[in-house]
This record gives structure tokens, C-alpha cells and sequence, in this order.
């Protein structure tokens, strides 16, 4: 049985995706926007321990034994976060689902300026479209 679930979010808004119970494991350099008492997972010489504070991860492959350790009474789930196509999110969500521990991956999205979607030109031109027809 897989125990993987699978989201996308932004930084901003991944406090939509958490639940009490949830540890994040960033492996993201993004900061995420979280409350305050957000449990995070750390590393500290390819150990992982639990952290009260905002932390992000570089993924080593050293680091896949310490998961296990990561079961705790106090954590229900790791949240791993991650960018899109990040092959450590890959390996560390089969170890998670390998060992038998509840988690959701949540991919966070990039976020565009509306300025991105269309330029000036772009606006004449589907305004001229749309002049054409009939809908202004």
C-alpha cells in the first residue's frame, strides 16, 4: 500500500497543505510561510532531527537511514516539500513509502507575474479579436 499523497502549492500559501501532527521536511531554498510551531526537519551531518524553526534540506543519500528514526508520537506525517522536477523528492517519497511512513509531497509551483501571461501586444491583439467579434 502506498502512503504517498501528492499536491502543489506556493511558499505563501503552504499552510493550506499542513496539518497539526505534519513535520516539513523543505527540500526546497525557498522559505516557506508557515505558523508559528510549524515542526521542521533538520540536517546536521546527514543526521535528520526534528527542529521548532524554520529549516530547509540538501538531499544526501547518506541521510535515508536516519528516516526511520523519524517516527515519532508526536509526528503523524512528513510534509516533504519540494521544487518541481527535484530528484531527491523522488527518493526520499520512495524511502518514506519503502519504510511504511505516512507522508504527502507537495510540490511547490512557480509563481508567475501577470505580466508574464500576456504582453502589450498580446492585449492588443485579443482585444481587436474580440472587437472583431462583437464582444466589445
Amino acid at each position: 500500500m502506498t502512503m504517498t499523497i501528492e499536491c502543489s502549492s506556493t511558499a505563501d500559501a503552504i499552510t493550506g497543505v499542513l496539518m497539526a501532527g505534519d513535520a516539513v521536511l523543505n527540500l526546497s531554498q525557498q522559505p516557506l510561510n508557515t505558523v508559528a510551531g510549524t515542526l521542521y526537519i533538520a540536517a546536521h551531518d546527514d543526521r535528520l532531527t526534528f527542529r521548532d524553526t524554520p529549516s530547509a534540506v540538501h538531499w544526501r543519500l547518506g541521510m535515508s537511514r536516519w528516516l526511520l528514526q523519524l517516527q515519532s508520537s508526536i509526528v503523524d506525517r512528513i510534509v516533504v516539500i519540494s521544487d518541481e522536477n527535484c530528484s531527491d523528492a523522488a527518493v526520499v517519497t520512495r524511502e518514506l513509502d519503502t519504510h511504511g511512513i505516512p507522508h504527502l509531497h507537495c510540490t511547490l509551483m512557480c509563481v508567475c507575474d501577470s505580466d508574464a501571461f500576456m504582453d502589450e501586444e498580446d492585449t492588443e491583439a485579443v482585444t481587436e479579436r474580440l472587437r472583431q467579434l462583437g464582444y466589445i
